[in-house]
């Protein structure tokens, strides 16, 4: 056996002697090694075990699929209700359009306002913190959604990020939310999530077009491209008609602000940036 399949059987010595500590170490010294789908889901499954449900959902969402096999999404959906994430569950039922075998239920009431609360007074909002809001029922997640979508305050990471759970949960209503400043609104069953949606991609095939002999600045700029289409997010055909002429007038921009005819809006999206 290699050092990997060693660690794994120790784990399972130590899983049964009820020494998890020990077990979980061996498991993340094997993955150090190499990555296992094996290993990694007996270890998500020993972290529920041990209490440690936020590095038992960090680990399984790095599974490129979840849904295959079956092992690997009864231990999602088992992680989804340790963590009392009601708001993902209710977005897999959707998506699968069935229901999980594996009730999830929200935290307490007092618990729903507590998290929103919280989210309210952070000044820097972390994965953590919006992966509170997961643990909200679905009334309490839609309204809390909209305030803040309406609120100037709300960085463009956290609007994106509503906007696209409000599509995974396919809302079939107008949601509004501000673009740039300005008043919109969009119907999220109708709104492709940002990086799936065909403006984004044309986007992004024109950056790597551009920048295929220069593979060094791609990081950047793909970094600053996020950045500007962001921020006319979830509303970009409303902002963007010609995609191709877009996408070279913000590269002339983010190269030397020189953005032609789309100046002024390009201008406007770097007014609007995290500072």
């Amino acid at each position: 056996m290699n050092s990997q399949e060693n660690l794994y059987q120790l784990a399972k010595e130590s899983d049964a002697q009820g020494k998890l500590e020990e077990a979980i170490q061996y498991l993340e010294d094997a993955l150090r090694i190499g990555y296992s789908k094996k290993i990694a889901v007996y270890l998500s499954r020993l972290y529920c075990k041990n209490d440690q449900n936020d590095q038992a959902y960090s680990l399984i969402k790095e599974e490129s699929d979840l849904f295959s096999d079956q092992n690997i999404f009864d231990t999602y959906c088992q992680i989804l209700s340790r963590n009392n994430f009601f708001i993902e569950a209710e977005e897999l039922q959707r998506q699968l359009n069935q229901k999980l075998n594996l009730v999830i239920e929200p935290v307490s009431e007092s618990e729903q306002n507590k998290i929103m609360a919280d989210f309210r007074n952070q000044k820097e909002v972390t994965l953590s913190d919006y992966q509170q809001l997961l643990k909200l029922n679905l009334s309490n997640f839609m309204n809390f959604a909209q305030s803040l979508l309406l609120d100037p305050t709300t960085n463009f990471a956290v609007r994106i990020s509503l906007c696209e759970d409000l599509i995974r949960l396919k809302i079939d209503e107008e949601i509004s939310v501000l673009v740039l400043g300005k008043l919109e609104k969009f119907i999220p069953l109708q709104t492709e999530l940002m990086q799936k949606s065909p403006i984004y991609r044309e986007i992004m095939y024109g950056v790597g077009d551009r920048y295929r002999n220069r593979p060094n600045q791609l990081p950047y700029v793909i970094g600053e491209v996020n950045l500007f289409v962001g921020q006319l997010y979830p509303l970009l055909a409303n902002y963007i008609s010609n995609t191709a002429s877009f996408t070279r007038n913000m590269l002339d921009f983010i190269e030397n602000r020189n953005g032609h005819e789309d100046q002024l809006l390009l201008e406007k999206i770097a007014s609007n940036l995290p500072k």
